[in-house]
């Protein structure tokens, strides 16, 4: 066989593959042919029907925790430094299953926080216990309290606002 015929039976076994390799990637997703399926195994949407009206659960409410804060702010007013000011946030499980606050945390040294170490189950209330130190701050002041927990929302922010005068 000459160099001639070599190279045309290589073209031409190129090209088929070619023409083989684009048939299966056609037929494989060309969306063309009809679907075997019948239309009472679709979907209600894939039928072109609205699906009729289902019963919503509420973002959260089937089988978690919800934390729920009477008041997620507490401002102290003015105080002389020095002065030790406390709060307590009163807060509501209101979801379904039991509430674990696993971890407080203050923004600042200044502010000490306690909570409920205990489980706090559906409809139970709990606490948060914010002690703040005026000695060494001035002028106004934002304290943020992070209360971490296995509720829907992982992280609530407590503020504790006021002013600290001489």
């Amino acid at each position: 066989m000459d160099i001639t015929k070599q190279i045309n039976m290589k073209n031409i076994r190129f090209i088929a593959t070619l023409f083989v390799g684009a048939g299966f990637l056609f037929a494989c997703g060309s969306g063309t042919e009809q679907s075997t399926e019948t239309t009472q195994e679709l979907p209600l949407a894939k039928q072109g029907q609205q699906p009729v009206a289902q019963h919503v659960i509420p973002v959260g409410a089937e089988g978690q925790a919800i934390l729920t804060f009477e008041s997620d702010s507490f401002n102290f007013g003015t105080v002389k430094v020095g002065e030790i000011v406390e709060h307590e946030f009163t807060l509501t499980n209101t979801g379904e299953a039991p509430l674990i606050i696993s971890n407080v945390h203050a923004s600042c040294g200044c502010t000490t926080p306690d909570y409920s170490k205990a489980p706090i189950g559906p409809g139970e209330k709990g606490m948060v216990k914010v002690r703040f130190d005026s000695n060494g701050q001035m002028g106004n002041q934002h304290k943020i309290v992070t209360v971490t927990s296995n509720a829907m929302e992982k992280n609530t922010l407590l503020h504790v606002r006021g002013e600290v005068v001489r």
